[in-house]
């Protein structure tokens, strides 16, 4: 039995079909379509993408890798639906060279919110043929007003074009008439027209839909039975007759016009009409209607899968169906005007109302794919998650808070979640601003896309951040994550007092090209607000009453530094919502402000950050924010209280940020996740009981040498939590996912997250030895317990240094850890030295290890330290500044700031009796440290 599909061909019509997704592809379904039923082109659209990617899973894997890229949802749906068509165009390139390139084409729509835009139209189409690559594939563009002259302007570039949403007679004139003056334009300047193609696609079963909605109205209102059976004869009768009228001026145009023969005389092909929307709507009418009707030479009829199966199952073609009754037809639209139903009121609204239907099929295949992407992240994230014996405490843990209804009570602000008592609820209350801050910020937008903007057009060399820990190190981890964009200013973080560091810095930047930014939540931190004076008075002498132009200002409203910059004639000053703590501050001013000095892209931060924020809203153990906070309390509970980072190397450096919002946020009323980081390897049976390990890394990146340390830590028992980020601009969502797993797991642990009680402790010991200082000119140091060579100890009862150490290290339990406090110049060579001692300690101690330097692990992991676990054994190492700078308005310079913020916190640690050692390094601090090395080889191995 003859096949009615490829029965069609004899009859001068071309089958197409009217869907494309992956599966059709891969399946080989659509090589058999083409071998077997004549198949002879592919279209598509919004709707038909829509329609693909959700009935499939085909397009995960790459919808994945196009993530881990950070694509934006329209451009991974572009790329899905560019790699569809050309694996459709090589399937039909055979095609395409058999028929000298007559038939064998592939289309793709172009976004419907063009349809309305000429310039962006020819712009995006040149684009996406170049972008496709392949000679049979076509453009789809719309025939409307603005659509009309980027069609001939593309067929004049050589683009070819199926031109889309052709409903009215009139339309379709003008469309024919662009083909060919596009064609002319080509002849003019000496290039070929014998391979550009062209089709008009003209609908038909969306013109009976709307005719016989009207044609019902009126049989509602009617009541002469002879009118009744008039406009009941009409009935799916309009858009047959529209088609037929409409291959009539095709054929007098391409068939039978001198204008035409004498373009094909050089080749041209002819613009093939093209049936589109043949699916039958209606069920009272043959499912194979609109195909039947319409055979005829030179046409295209495009079939979705349902009309294809209908029509090869009981198709009957006949030739030249389109040319019978074409004098009824002009009478069936003249009878339709005669009963009030305007022809150019119909084919008028079906043109804008396929361009609003394209849209919000385009709207909901990026929306599909954005779920999708959410999907793939959400499996993603306990991917590799290893709980072992501890999973159903962990579970027991999510249940009951599920129970408490948590999720709700955080988003709801509601402070009685972590506490009863009424005055730390009002403080609590003070410090959950961090929930709202990306709707904040969202509203700010475009003050800091202007600012970005503004920041380049002066070509800044540096911007120097002086902050310290919430303040700075969000900004520090944008910088040194996603880099600064090219223009922009590199971001330099000064987040100490230590004069050999300031003095160093001084002489890396010229200060006409470096923005000074200060910023400070309170507006009355000291290493902030001595960094300022200072910096400012060097601004001054080199810039005089420009200094203000070079200076940015972050703070809460009301501080003293507000007034300040205001009073310095600041350039901008930016005004934080002042219920955030700094620790939750990376998405506000904070974080986004020297963000868009460096250049980033805040709208692709906050795009990554939407999806999680409605994915931390989910009640249950779906929840990520939820789920972690959980893991993290109970394991701590439960004695795995030492969270181990073991970052990928390109986002290394977010474990700093982390650090802090886990030790400042928890480590308080003798408990606390304690955070490690950047700790060097050790061989797996090395690590205690006390560990829980955190993973992070980028999805389909090479293997990493942290991966086989995990499998080998899980192997031994210990429990894993995994993360993976798709890409680095995932870097915000992440944030905001950790902030909320934080004060999560305060309320498992039983502790308020958004107070820092001890963070105070450093800074009064520090202000009483500055306030000796005013008083006597005298800086009052610890007691020195004895001196050996380069190396000045204090806080012990040992005489010699091996001693003294060994004392230190026999207070360290087997659940403890060992913190390295260095206050020192954190150069290079400093940094190598110090690590090295870590590594040496950790192998031989074989307890967790932090390293902080100072001043700036004060506002970081400091209030652990003194608030947190009474586990931690501390060597305290400061380093004696080589050079001295004056703090303009003080009588104390900055080395009397640095010495009074070691031996401050020194006390602190002593008067809460953590086991503390402070080491003073004398005259080269890199040749005392290795003499202190020395000494740890030896001591260390007891």
């Amino acid at each position: 039995m003859t096949n009615p599909l490829r029965q069609l061909a004899s009859y001068g019509q071309r089958f197409w079909l009217d869907f494309l997704s992956r599966p059709l592809i891969t399946s080989g379904e659509l090589a058999r379509l083409i071998e077997e039923d004549g198949l002879r082109g592919v279209t598509s659209n919004p709707t038909i993408f829509d329609k693909a990617i959700a009935g499939t899973d085909e397009y995960d894997q790459e919808i994945a890798e196009l993530a881990a890229q950070g694509l934006s949802d329209e451009r991974i749906f572009e790329e899905l639906a560019v790699h569809d068509v050309q694996k459709a165009c090589d399937l039909l390139w055979l095609v395409y060279e058999a028929s000298q390139g007559q038939d064998g084409f592939v289309s793709l729509e172009l976004p419907p919110a063009l349809a309305y835009d000429t310039e962006r139209t020819i712009a995006e189409a040149r684009r996406l043929f170049a972008r496709i690559d392949r000679p049979n594939a076509m453009i789809k563009v719309p025939g409307t007003p603005p659509g009309i002259p980027a069609i001939e302007q593309l067929i004049a570039d050589g683009v070819n074009v199926n031109v889309t949403l052709l409903f009215s007679l009139e339309n379709y004139e003008q469309v024919m008439e662009a083909y060919l003056r596009g064609l002319e334009r080509r002849l003019v300047e000496g290039l070929a027209i014998d391979r550009i193609a062209s089709v008009a696609s003209f609908f038909v079963s969306r013109v009976d839909t709307e005719v016989d909605r009207r044609l019902d109205q009126l049989l509602e209102q009617e009541r002469d039975p002879e009118r009744r059976v008039l406009v009941e004869s009409l009935k799916g009768k309009a858009a047959i007759a529209n088609a037929k009228l409409a291959y009539q001026r095709f054929k007098r145009v391409f068939l039978e016009g001198a204008r035409f023969a004498r373009l094909r005389e050089h080749g041209a092909q002819i613009q093939r009409i093209l049936w589109a929307s043949t699916s039958t709507k209606n069920p009272a009418y043959s499912d194979v209607m609109y195909v039947e009707h319409l055979i005829g030479p030179y046409t295209v009829q495009t079939m979705a899968p349902v009309t294809v199966e209908a029509y090869r199952d009981h198709g009957h073609p006949r030739p030249n169906t389109v040319e019978e009754g074409v004098e009824d037809a002009a009478t069936v639209l003249q009878r339709l005007e005669e009963l009030g139903i305007s022809y150019t009121e119909v084919t008028a609204k079906l043109q804008e109302d396929g361009v609003r239907l394209f849209e919000e099929s385009y709207v909901s295949a990026l929306q599909r794919i954005a779920e999708r992407r959410r999907h793939l992240i959400a499996a993603s994230e306990r991917r590799g998650s290893y709980l072992g014996a501890y999973s159903q405490d962990i579970e027991r843990t999510v249940e009951e808070l599920v129970a408490a209804k948590a999720v709700e009570r955080v988003w709801q602000r509601d402070a009685s979640f972590w506490t009863d008592d009424p005055e730390r609820q009002r403080r609590i209350a003070q410090r959950l601003g961090w929930l709202a801050i990306v709707d904040w910020i969202r509203e700010r937008l475009e003050e800091l896309i202007v600012f970005r903007h503004e920041v380049r057009e002066r070509r800044f060399a540096h911007a120097l951040l002086l902050g310290m820990g919430g303040s700075s190190l969000a900004p520090e981890v944008f910088q040194r994550v996603l880099g600064n964009d090219a223009g922009h200013p590199e971001l330099i973080v000064l987040d100490t007092t230590h004069p050999d560091t300031i003095k160093r810095v001084r002489e890396r930047v010229n200060l006409t090209q470096t923005l000074v930014i200060v910023s400070s939540k309170s507006g009355t931190t000291i290493e902030t607000t001595s960094l300022a004076a200072y910096w400012f008075g060097e601004l001054e002498r080199e810039l005089g009453d420009r200094a203000g132009n070079h200076l940015v200002v972050i703070t809460d409203p009301g501080t003293p530094l507000e007034a300040w910059a205001r009073s310095h004639q600041a350039w901008r000053i930016f005004l934080n919502p002042p219920d955030i703590g700094g620790r939750y501050s990376a998405l506000s001013y904070f974080g986004l402000v020297p963000a868009s000095v460096i250049g980033l892209s805040i709208e692709a931060l906050l795009d990554r950050v939407n999806p999680m924020v409605e994915r931390l809203h989910r009640p249950n153990g779906e929840n990520p924010g939820l789920w972690l906070g959980a893991a993290l309390a109970t394991l701590a509970q439960l004695g795995r209280d030492k969270v181990t980072f073991l970052l990928e190397p390109a986002v290394a450096p977010f474990g700093d940020w982390l650090e802090q919002l886990l030790a400042e946020s928890t480590g308080k009323q003798g408990t606390g996740l304690v955070p490690i980081v950047h700790e060097p390897h050790l061989p797996p049976e090395q690590y205690g009981p006390d560990r829980v390990f955190v993973g992070i890394d980028l999805a389909l990146q090479p293997y990493q040498p942290t991966e086989a340390l995990l499998k080998a830590a899980e192997t031994l028992g210990h429990p894993i939590l995994r993360t993976q980020l798709w890409n680095l601009w995932e870097l915000g969502a992440e944030m905001l996912r950790w902030e909320f797993a934080t004060a999560i797991a305060g309320r498992v642990l039983g502790i308020d997250p958004f107070d820092e009680p001890d963070v105070r402790a450093s800074k009064e010991r520090t202000a009483m030895l500055l306030e000796h200082y005013r008083h006597s000119g005298e800086l009052v140091r610890p007691a020195v317990a004895f001196t050996e060579g380069s190396l000045t100890v204090a806080g012990t009862e040992a005489t010699d240094l091996r001693s003294a150490l060994t004392e230190l290290f026999s207070r360290i339990s087997s659940s403890g850890y060992l913190g390295i406090l260095a206050f020192v110049d954190p150069n290079s060579d400093m940094l190598d030295r110090l690590h090295t001692i870590r590594q040496l300690l950790a192998e031989r101690l074989r307890v967790a290890t932090t390293l902080g330097i100072g001043p700036r692990y004060l506002h970081s992991i400091g209030q652990l330290y003194k608030g947190g676990p009474d586990t931690g054994v501390f060597l305290q190492l400061v380093s004696e500044p080589e050079y001295d700078l004056p703090i303009p308005g003080e009588p104390y310079s900055f080395r009397t700031l640095f010495l009074a913020q070691a031996d401050g916190d020194f006390a602190a640690l002593t008067e809460r009796r953590r086991p503390v050692l402070q080491i003073t390094l004398r005259g080269d601090p890199v040749a005392a440290l290795e003499r202190l090395e020395q000494e740890l080889v030896v001591t260390a191995a007891r």
